[in-house]
């Protein structure tokens, strides 16, 4: 995964200190990868071990692997377009530009980290399951039923998981003959986190989606995809967005359908 989409991903959990030496990194990408921690750290206005906790909780060894995945993605990671965030002053045509244009960059972010060998072989288990059980609770509910209900147009037999009445219904029921898929925006549900585990426990096989890369629903799925997200989203409206992730599934349902040699025709009305 690009360090840039680490950073971004990680963002909204960063204390206020890894906050500013990220702030200084997404503004100046070049530069910061030929910096040295102590410079890095001064221009950030922060402490040294500051620059280093961040390195870490990105998931790398230290500092100097930290520099070295700035500079080897750089190259791949070259946006297309230069955003800046959506002010108040903005005019609505320049909020609809903003908007667009990061949604654009999230799905490039989310593409070049993408694993699409583990993509494919996800889509391979889930044709041939017994049940695939797809989970998400508050604003990835509704997400997680339009996912079920394409699986089922398939032949799939899929299940909703929204509340946890629902999940304490089937927890004790997973087995080695299910699929269990977890979306969660920001990461942080306890409740799916655990539900995860008890999948895991039980022999299915589980996969995890999420904005945040270091969600802890990840730690217990044999497949993890992290999805970026759109920073204004979160800013103005308060949640997490879903387009990437929104994207990812409709990538998986289409592969499943190549599995399954199946195609979704086009749903019927209903009568008046």
């Amino acid at each position: 995964m690009p360090a840039k989409m680490k950073i971004r991903s990680a963002y909204a959990t960063l204390p206020s200190a890894e906050r500013k030496v990220a702030d200084f990194i997404l503004e100046n990408p070049e530069r910061a990868m030929h910096m040295v921690i102590n410079e890095i750290a001064d221009a950030a206005g922060v402490s040294v071990p500051s620059v280093t906790r961040l390195a870490r909780k990105l998931g790398y060894k230290g500092f100097l692997e930290f520099r070295v995945a700035l500079a080897s993605g750089a190259a791949i990671t070259a946006e297309t377009h230069k955003l800046s965030p959506i002010e108040d002053a903005d005019s609505d045509e320049a909020v609809v530009e903003k908007l667009y244009l990061a949604s654009i960059r999230a799905l490039e972010d989310t593409y070049r980290a993408l694993d699409k060998q583990k993509v494919c072989e996800l889509a391979r288990i889930i044709a041939g399951a017994d049940r695939v059980f797809i989970c998400g609770g508050g604003g990835s509910a509704l997400h997680a039923e339009d996912v079920t209900f394409q699986l089922n147009v398939l032949g799939v037999q899929a299940i909703a998981i929204t509340s946890q009445t629902v999940l304490n219904m089937y927890k004790s029921r997973f087995c080695e003959k299910d699929v269990f898929v977890g979306l969660s925006r920001a990461g942080r549900n306890k409740q799916l986190t655990e539900a995860v585990r008890q999948a895991k426990k039980q022999g299915s096989v589980c996969a995890f989606m999420s904005n945040y890369v270091n969600a802890q629903g990840a730690q217990s799925s044999d497949y993890f995809f992290c999805t970026s997200r759109v920073d204004d989203m979160k800013k103005i409206l308060g949640k997490e967005s879903n387009n990437a992730m929104i994207a990812l599934t409709n990538l998986l349902v289409l592969l499943v359908a190549r599995n399954l040699n199946r195609r979704i025709e086009d749903e019927p009305e209903m009568n008046p």
